[in-house]
């Protein structure tokens, strides 16, 4: 029992490195923006199609991933996975042409949808308790990824070291996770019966999911773009370069990290919906109001990452509880849904660049924000009944 404690614990310790890793890989592309742009001779709109592309590569390979990890199991679908990411980024260390860029970030966020779907099965398997907190440390420990990753990405980037140079680093890190992850033993999980399916009609008649759809989708847009197009804003608007703009973004994703990983507590103390949907409005608040202040808002922007920490893990955790049948099901297909909105807004911000200007674009990001709180207001009231004798 204890050496099985003992592999269990190390498989954790991986998973969680994984998850770092795969915020570095993922987020640090916004630091990358303006250099692509000028490398490749490319605009917003041509950005906002990678992003897209990306965006999709991840969503399918989410779905795929799932099966793959019922029929292969959870480590041979991680393993898949890293030698996608590995293969990718030394594809993109070599990168001479914006075609050939798109592959490889496509191929990456392929792999790290991968890892993710394998992550989040096999936890529940590896943890019978305590796995609340599990997944807040899971998701804190993406919050730290993102905020090293914008930060000693930005400062090398200012530096003079070349963005490949930087990718082959990655890889080599990549390289040494994976040789070791053979030795790591996964548990397998128990095959369980089957969940049945719903049809698109009995999907979309129930106007809570419809709304829980449009909350997580608007919501993780606010959180990519900050990632994706922060840098560019500030770049575009200010005149700031990598170095000082990835300050602005590490904080964000800073204050992001150790929201999610005390905002369990806070969640426990005063309810689901009560901590959602103030702190999503606390948030497109001090979106709204950095934005407004100008160059001396950006600190304000960067705070509201503490109040966009909680909004992704714990709204999830509500959708098994409200949704007590066909529970996985629902929320596969939730969060799939709100992938395909986040992609359709990171492809619309970039063409709003391109057409109205990065200043005004840069709105869609807060707008985005409170049409998720109209949204996460609506679940509340709508579940009442369900979600207040829980908290």
């Amino acid at each position: 029992m204890k050496q099985k404690q003992k592999n269990n614990w190390v498989a954790l310790s991986f998973i969680f490195l994984l998850m770092v890793l795969a915020a570095v890989t993922e987020n640090t592309k916004g630091i990358f923006i303006p250099v692509f742009k000028q490398e490749f001779g490319v605009n917003d709109t041509q950005i906002g199609n990678l992003l897209i592309l990306t965006a999709a590569a991840y969503m399918i390979m989410t779905f795929i991933g799932g099966t793959l990890s019922e029929k292969f199991g959870q480590k041979n679908v991680f393993i898949f996975g890293l030698v996608v990411i590995i293969g990718s980024l030394l594809l993109l260390s070599r990168a001479n042409s914006f075609a050939m860029l798109v592959i490889g970030i496509s191929l990456s966020s392929a792999g790290l949808g991968l890892n993710a779907i394998a992550s989040n099965t096999v936890i529940p398997v590896i943890v019978l308790s305590f796995q609340t907190i599990i997944m807040n440390v899971l998701h804190f420990c993406y919050g730290l990824g993102s905020t090293l990753g914008q930060r000693v990405f930005g400062v090398l980037t200012e530096q003079g070291v070349n963005w490949r140079t930087l990718y082959i680093y990655v890889a080599i890190i990549y390289s040494l996770v994976l040789i070791s992850f053979l030795f790591v033993k996964i548990p397998k999980p128990k095959t369980a019966e089957q969940e049945s399916t719903m049809s698109m009609k009995e999907i979309f008649s129930d106007k809570l999911v419809v709304f829980y759809m449009l909350a997580l989708g608007f919501y993780v847009f606010a959180e990519q773009a900050t990632g994706n197009w922060f840098v560019n804003y500030m770049g575009k608007t200010f005149s700031y370069g990598s170095q000082k703009a990835s300050f602005y973004v590490s904080l964000f994703f800073g204050l992001y990290a150790i929201g999610r990983l005390l905002g369990g507590f806070v969640v426990e103390k005063f309810g689901y919906f009560n901590v959602l949907k103030n702190s999503m409005l606390a948030g497109a608040a001090l979106y709204l109001l950095g934005i407004f202040l100008g160059e001396r808002g950006m600190i304000v922007i960067s705070i509201s990452g503490l109040f966009f920490s909680i909004i992704f893990p714990t709204t999830v955790l509500t959708i098994s509880q409200v949704f007590t049948e066909k529970s996985a099901y629902i929320t596969g297909l939730i969060v799939t849904a709100a992938m395909f909105i986040t992609m359709i807004l990171n492809w619309t911000i970039g063409i709003l660049n391109d057409t109205i200007g990065v200043g005004s674009a840069f709105f869609l990001i807060p707008a985005s924000a409170i049409i998720s709180t109209l949204c996460l207001i609506y679940i509340d009231i709508n579940t009442k009944s369900v979600l207040v004798t829980e908290n």
